[in-house]
């Protein structure tokens, strides 16, 4: 087994669409990038693997806009020499909720984008939590692995 401490990347980079109106538009943060952890079999890195240790994302809505939000599925945007990228599958995984409390959405693992609405809600604060996944049989080669996920909302 690989000492964990050798894939120590970055999870999530987020970035944000934004409404041509200022007054439509949302705010989107990203207060913890997350981290990768290679599994003991060395043939998964995710944020959920020998720990929990996802992104948070934080919005907040316009006043009664009825925002809608798109997760794409992870790119792998760093990689180490060596890393034989051909058979493996990306995932996001997330939950979102308004000031913590109200649910509005929990997505398992899924390698396609997905949408949910907020609703009417609007000036409120919607919290994400995301999580990334790696999965290769052909396993990680020693090194710096660095996952981006887009995350986008619109009126």
């Amino acid at each position: 087994m690989r000492p964990v401490s050798r894939l120590g990347a970055r999870v999530v980079a987020l970035a944000a669409t934004l409404a041509p109106l200022p007054g439509l538009a949302c705010s989107i943060s990203l207060p913890a990038s997350g981290t990768l952890r290679n599994s003991m079999s060395n043939t998964v890195l995710g944020s959920q693997v020998n720990g929990n240790t996802p992104a948070t994302v934080t919005m907040v809505l316009p006043l009664l806009s009825g925002v809608s939000v798109t997760v794409n599925a992870p790119t792998v945007i760093q990689s180490p020499p060596g890393y034989n990228a051909a058979m493996e599958t990306r995932e996001v995984a997330y939950t979102a909720a308004v000031i913590g409390l109200i649910q509005l959405a929990n997505q398992g693992y899924t390698s396609a984008a997905t949408n949910f609405s907020t609703g009417l809600l609007g000036a409120v604060t919607l919290t994400m939590t995301v999580h990334n996944r790696v999965n290769n049989p052909n396993g990680f080669a020693p090194g710096t692995y660095t996952t981006r996920t887009l995350v986008t909302c619109h009126p």
